[in-house]
Order: C-alpha cells, then structure tokens, then sequence
C-alpha cells in the first residue's frame, strides 16, 4: 500500500497541535498531583522519567556512541549546563503558576516568552528596535496587564511564578540564539536533562514527598509526554514556518480554558481570552516580521 507524504506544512502544524496538546495537559497532571507532591519534586520525577524514555531511544538508535560524537561537537558543557539550570527554573516557576492560578491564566502568560526574547534580542544582542517589534511589544505587553489584572491580589503571586518562567525560558532561547552551532535536539534533550535529573533531586530532598503509585504513574506520563512534545517542536519548527506554528500553539488557551472549566470548574474569564489573543496577534506580528527580515 502506497503511503500518502504530508505537506510540510501540514506536518508541522499537526507535530506542534500535538505539542500544544500535551503541554495544556502538564498543567493538568501538575493540579492533579500538587496536593501529594511539591512542585519542585514533579519536575524530578518528570524529568527522570523522561531521561529514562530518552536513553531507551537513544539505545535503539546506537547510543552512546552517536549522541557522544554530536556532543564532542557541541559547545562547552558549562553552557549547557546553565541553560539546563535556567530552564529547570523556569519549569519550577511555571508549575507553582499552575497550582495558584487558573489553568487558563497561566497558559496565556506562558505565551509571552518570545516577548521578553524580542526584548532581550534588542537589549542584549544589538537587534535594532522597528516600528513592528515596538507595536508587537508594546501591544504584547498590554495583553499581559489584561491578563494579570495588577490590581487584583489573588493573582499577584501565581501571575509572578508564571511570568519569571517565561523570563526564564526567554534566556535560554537568547543563549540558544548566540550559539555558534545548531546542535541535534536529541543531543540537547539528552545533556539537559543529565544536568536538571540530579539537580532536581537536590532541590526536592527539603521537600521530599515520596508519591503514590498512581501520582508516579501520572509523573510518568508527563515526563514521556514532555521529551515527546519536545522532539515534536523540534521538528515542526524544521517543517513550517514559526509565524504559523505560533497560530497553532494558541489551541492551547481554549484547551486550557476547557480543561480548566470541566475538571476544576474554573469559570472562563473574557479578559484572559481577550489578553491572550492580543498576546497571540503581537507575537504572529514578532514573528512573521523576523521571517521577513531573514528572508
């Protein structure tokens, strides 16, 4: 039987739609879970999970002589071992955000990382300032005030968490964007999480809660879930263009919201709707003027 080639175009968008999928489903897990174990002891387990998922692919793949030989390559460990330690953080900080705010909430202020990396790019790399990256910001960041509503206590603490993640993995993309080299993403899935597993457990032993069989279980899932969404992106971001994948990474928000709504009867609240999609049309604008730019 013949098999049919998807477009490019439609293979990433669809790798990404299944990427956005499990990250709105993390969230979920980490609500599930929070009330047995501490944030910083799911990302343990998580990754441990997913480092083991990795070393079996990589097994049947020829490890460890291949990832040895692309990592001989790559640049120093010390740099990755940062960006590893950085973007453990940010996952920290991302899921403290999920147990103090709504689903919903979180998700859309997760959405302005390539904000704070247009920012950064400027303020830190020498990129010069346009009239549609000082819109797109300008426009990005009212989205946020829309979402965070300052002025409303409850969310002070959760809206922090979520947005010292997106910071977080804002550096690690602004790092990624000075290296010299395009590593493998298996080789980067692999080293990072060789840093953030051990590092993670030192983190968690304060809080140490040893989880049921049935959180673990879920722990894994996510962990398998997460190297899964990662590889994903990956490869979609080879297949399409960035300014689509964005459109499509924004099913996340309705997903939130419903998932939000069924299991946790969190109500749907217009102005994060409205916050994010002005997030969303800020960050297409980011994107589709650095495809111009590049082009």
């Amino acid at each position: 039987m013949k098999k049919i080639a998807l477009p490019a175009v439609v293979a990433g968008a669809l790798l990404m739609g299944a990427n956005s999928l499990v990250a709105a489903m993390d969230g979920v897990i980490v609500r599930f879970v929070a009330g047995e174990v501490h944030p910083i002891g799911i990302v343990f387990f998580r990754n441990l999970a997913s480092l083991i998922a990795l070393y079996l692919l990589l097994c049947r793949r020829g490890f460890p002589l291949g990832i040895a030989q692309s990592s001989g390559r790559a640049m120093h460990f010390s740099v990755h071992a940062i960006r590893a330690v950085i973007k453990l953080l940010a996952l920290v900080a991302a899921f403290i955000a999920v147990t103090e705010i709504p689903l919903a909430s979180a998700t859309a202020i997760a959405f302005t990382m390539p904000l704070f990396v247009a920012l950064g790019s400027v303020l830190f790399l020498g990129e010069r300032f346009s009239a549609a990256r000082v819109f797109g910001l300008v426009a990005g960041f009212a989205g946020i005030l829309i979402v965070v509503r300052p002025g409303a206590a409850t969310f002070q603490s959760g809206a922090a968490w979520a947005l010292a993640s997106a910071v977080g993995l804002a550096i690690v993309a602004l790092l990624m964007k000075v290296s010299a080299e395009r590593e493998d993403p298996l080789s980067i899935a692999w080293l990072n999480l060789l840093v953030t597993v051990p590092v993670a457990f030192v983190m968690a032993l304060p809080f140490w809660q040893t989880p049921s069989l049935f959180s673990l279980a879920l722990m894994t899932l996510q962990g398998i879930g997460g190297l899964f969404a990662q590889l994903s992106f990956a490869r979609a971001m080879k297949l399409a263009d960035a300014s689509l994948l964005v459109i499509v990474d924004f099913i996340r928000l309705p997903i939130a919201l419903i998932l939000g709504l069924v299991l946790f009867g969190e109500p749907i609240r217009l102005e994060v709707v409205i916050g994010g999609a002005i997030i969303l049309g800020a960050i297409a604008l980011l994107f589709h003027r650095e495809g111009k730019r590049r082009g």
